[in-house]
């Protein structure tokens, strides 16, 4: 329920908003129908939680904590609060964060899914971590008052306006890094942009390309604030430490003569023309295949797969040293991707054979490994064709195509080699967005402690800052 307090401080920023100019009436009237609408949508969205909690009572912390009760225990100091809405986005911002804490700048990092939440606490064991909260003003205004934060920092382009708002009208700079901008969510941003404008309240914005930052400039950032500066995922490019993958080799029980292909992260779809292309190059005769699916509640659908090709197979959790010769391992546990592709010989990497967009081509590259995909690579274009125009990518348009190919690299061990050695040169040719980034935030003042009397804010939605909008030293893309 909202406080009278919330309630009136929404109307008179409502007010305010449709006082100030003939087009603002359109505006202030969307605000408040998301805010009417944000609360049903955090009500359906509580229900299933609210099921998961009474069969699990751990999940009674996850709802408080995203309603802002409670949790983590939080540095003093007016940390820098970075959030990284799930998985992905935590491991991009793993060397930035690390080069943050190394100053001397305390962190607080956030994530909105459970599994984001279970990976930045592996990831970031000294950090605290906490999940995002609800877009809900009442919600907002009691962690923006817990946090304390000097600035806060999205990894990748998201748009919470309720927070946004209150931390503007708060005097807490907003920024967002390893920005980019899909066709498709350009097209909807620019669709709502007068509906919900909130991106003028941007500080910065670091761009992953200059194609991005045009669109970003397009949705209504002033240029001033927008900068260039890379892809954190492109200095993720670290092959997994060898320990770390002659442990995994032992566990797996794989064979020191035999080729391995992996078939990572991959969807739905994907699953039959792999394996299918795996037995045109030679089946279990020429390699051991480790099937690594992008969802785990995927493992089921896929033995059934593998019963109805009449191939063996053994679960990775079941796994301790010993593997009937000729069975496909199906992998069925997490955080260990980056190990086998550390144990590869080829590489698939899905989401590429399906319209899911691809994924990050630059993880088994770094391993030196030959990386095949498919044709769809929405999602990791750039990255791709620096790995293909380096010789160590290759694009397939199907799975009779990989299948071929896969033959050809197991049969020939230097054009493995040549194809590895040019996907890691590939990988540091895209490297230095960790430092880019960083002298971004640097100069637009955002890893400075401000005066602690600089966020007293006036506790009214709607209202701006237009000192702390200027980033200093950011140039046009």
């Amino acid at each position: 329920m909202w406080q009278r307090q919330e309630v009136q401080a929404l109307l008179l920023s409502q007010v305010r908003l449709v006082s100030t100019t003939r087009s603002r009436p359109r505006v202030a009237l969307a605000h408040l129908a998301y805010l009417l609408l944000s609360h049903l949508a955090c009500a359906l969205a509580l229900a299933p939680w609210v099921v998961r909690a009474l069969r699990d009572p751990r999940q009674w912390r996850w709802i408080a904590a995203r309603l802002g009760w409670g949790g983590t225990e939080l540095p003093g100091g007016r940390p820098l609060w970075l959030h990284a809405v799930s998985v992905g986005e935590v491991k991009a911002s793993r060397q930035l964060l690390a080069r943050i804490v190394q100053r001397g700048v305390p962190v607080v990092l956030s994530t909105g899914t459970v599994t984001g939440l279970e990976t930045a606490r592996r990831v970031f064991p000294d950090v605290p971590v906490i999940p995002w909260p609800l877009d809900l003003p009442w919600v907002v205004r009691r962690v923006l008052k817990r946090v304390d934060p000097r600035a806060i920092v999205t990894v990748e382009l998201e748009v919470w306006p309720t927070l946004m708002r209150l931390a503007d009208a708060a005097g807490v700079p907003q920024a967002i890094v390893n920005g980019r901008v899909s066709h498709g969510s350009f097209v909807s941003y620019r669709r709502l942009r007068w509906w919900l404008p909130e991106f003028d309240r941007l500080t910065l914005v670091a761009a992953q390309t200059p194609a991005y930052a045009e669109r970003i400039i397009e949705l209504g950032v002033p240029r001033e604030r927008v900068r260039v500066c890379g892809n954190l995922k492109h200095d993720l490019s670290e092959a997994a430490p060898e320990s770390a993958c002659l442990e995994l080799g032992r566990a797996l029980g794989l064979p020191e003569r035999r080729p391995v292909f992996v078939a990572g992260s991959t969807h739905d779809g994907e699953d039959e023309p792999v394996l299918r292309a795996w037995l045109a190059a030679g089946g279990p005769q020429a390699s051991v295949l480790l099937l690594v699916p992008r969802h785990l509640d995927r493992v089921p659908e896929i033995g059934r797969l593998l019963r109805r090709l009449e191939l063996p197979f053994v679960l990775r959790s079941e796994l301790t040293g010993e593997r009937r010769q000729g069975s496909v391992v199906l992998v069925d546990s997490m955080g260990e991707l980056e190990a086998l592709f550390g144990l590869a010989d080829v590489v698939f990497l899905g989401g590429s054979l399906v319209p899911v967009g691809g994924h990050n081509v630059l993880e088994p590259a770094a391993a030196g490994v030959p990386v095949l995909v498919g044709p769809q690579l929405d999602s990791c274009q750039a990255e791709a064709d620096a790995l293909r125009l380096a010789g160590g990518l290759e694009v397939l348009p199907d799975g009779p195509a990989l299948g071929r190919r896969l033959g050809e690299l197991l049969a020939d061990g230097g054009l493995r080699q040549r194809m590895g050695r040019a996907a890691r040169a590939g990988c540091e040719q895209l490297s230095g967005a960790t430092e880019s980034t960083l002298a971004a935030l640097d100069q637009a003042g955002l890893l400075e402690a401000p005066p602690l009397d600089c966020c007293a804010g006036s506790g009214t939605l709607g209202s701006s800052n237009p000192a702390q909008k200027s980033a200093p030293g950011a140039h046009h893309p």
